[in-house]
């Protein structure tokens, strides 16, 4: 499962782009979220010219994880003649779709995971603690050959995917991490990081949706960092806490 970034940055840290990854199985093109800036860079991949099919696997409903998911169904709808999947366990997203001018008749809204999505892969969605005020999940992804876990925005790395991870059912774990936690954290700080995973799993641990630049850090401490084509130095002008 070769998985991509759009962008890696947290809704504070625009220069890295909204935190957003796509993957091609067979045909079809998934997405995982679709913040503010991923339509703009989603847009020009080759993958959304040739695909048959597109799936968008959203995490919870932050601007920086939806803030383009209406443009970019309808753009697949009206330019593309593909109507997109858009898939969470959230049933509020459709009526926020509505709000912004998009009718559920303008894609295919799925709930219900237990059977495979298109390519055979398996989607389990899994709860997180990120944001009080709404429902919040982190996906385990498998083709067949290859599972993962992807955290989505979350304040801890799930018990219950390090579990997978030390007994080798699922290859790589993408987590949220920042650097500095506020008075209310709702990401997983580096150092809280550093305490559940042992150093031999590190490597295996991909740290994303950054709010500041800390990549040395995290390298220093043995996590992978995931990669994307637009992330550059980038100095805040008005020096805001990380989010």
């Amino acid at each position: 499962m070769d998985i991509k970034f759009l962008g890696i940055g947290a809704a504070y840290y625009p220069a890295w782009g909204s935190n957003s990854a796509f993957f091609m199985l067979e045909d079809h093109l998934y997405l995982l979220d679709c913040g503010e800036t991923s339509f703009q860079r989603i847009v020009s991949r080759p993958e959304l010219a040739i695909c048959a099919g597109v799936t968008v696997l959203v995490t919870h409903l932050h601007a920086d994880h939806i803030g383009s998911l209406s443009t970019f169904a309808a753009y697949c709808l009206q330019v593309l003649k593909k109507k997109i999947c858009i898939a969470t366990p959230d049933s509020t997203l459709p009526h926020i779709l509505s709000l912004m001018g998009v009718p559920p008749d303008c894609y295919h809204f799925q709930e219900d995971f237990s059977r495979p999505f298109p390519g055979s892969l398996t989607v389990t969605p899994l709860r997180v603690h990120h944001a009080s005020e709404m429902e919040c999940y982190g996906y385990f992804l498998s083709d067949g050959q290859d599972s993962v876990f992807y955290s989505g925005d979350a304040n801890t790395l799930p018990k219950f995917a390090m579990e997978k991870l030390i007994a080798g059912e699922i290859s790589r774990i993408y987590q949220e991490t920042t650097y500095e936690a506020g008075t209310h954290p709702s990401h997983c700080t580096l150092e809280h990081l550093l305490g559940l995973v042992p150093e031999e799993l590190r490597s295996r641990v991909i740290c994303m949706h950054f709010g500041a630049d800390f990549r040395d850090a995290v390298k220093t401490a043995g996590f992978g960092i995931a990669q994307a084509e637009t992330v550059r130095v980038w100095e805040d002008p008005h020096e805001g806490p990380a989010q």
